[in-house]
């Protein structure tokens, strides 16, 4: 009497279409028929002189860079106008929110901004908590001028007793 063991069970690998037959091996069909790759030429049939190439690839760059400055300084403007929104919202100016939120911890900062987000979720669609303190921080990180030795030494004018809030 025979035993019949299967390693391998048959419906353990999906079952492939019979429509479709892929040779990983070589086989005659496949050396008779080698694959056709498409050909790509590096020239072009106008034949464009190389200042003709220079001045078409010029006005892309100049194109990019163009399409570039405009979306940093639409960002610049949404950041702006967002931020101003912001401190409507709290009742304070600029230069008063902009010391308040640097004493907020943490989590005073996401309860204002999640206050404000649920407010003007209808305004601004796309509005979440998260992308509003971001968008805050880069505002105030972007618009506050700070000294080129603060900047290399932080905790500089606390070791010399000044004020940190002096900025």
């Amino acid at each position: 009497m025979a035993l019949r063991i299967h390693l391998l069970y048959p419906n353990y690998f999906p079952s492939q279409s019979t429509n479709t037959q892929i040779n990983w091996v070589p086989s005659i069909y496949t050396l008779k028929n080698p694959l056709k790759f498409p050909k790509i030429s590096c020239t072009n049939n106008n034949d464009m002189s190389d200042l003709e190439l220079a001045l078409d690839f010029a006005t892309e760059v100049d194109k990019i860079n163009t399409q570039m400055l405009q979306k940093q300084e639409a960002l610049k403007k949404s950041r702006e106008l967002l931020y101003l929104e912001f401190c409507n919202y709290t009742g304070l100016k600029s230069e008063e929110m902009k010391k308040k939120w640097k004493r907020l911890s943490e989590e005073e900062k996401w309860a204002l901004v999640k206050g404000f987000v649920l407010e003007w979720a209808a305004h601004f669609h796309p509005l979440s908590a998260r992308s509003v303190k971001d968008l805050v921080d880069e505002y105030l990180v972007e618009n506050t001028p700070e000294s080129t030795s603060s900047a290399f030494f932080p905790g500089l004018k606390k070791l010399m007793g000044f004020s940190q809030d002096d900025n």
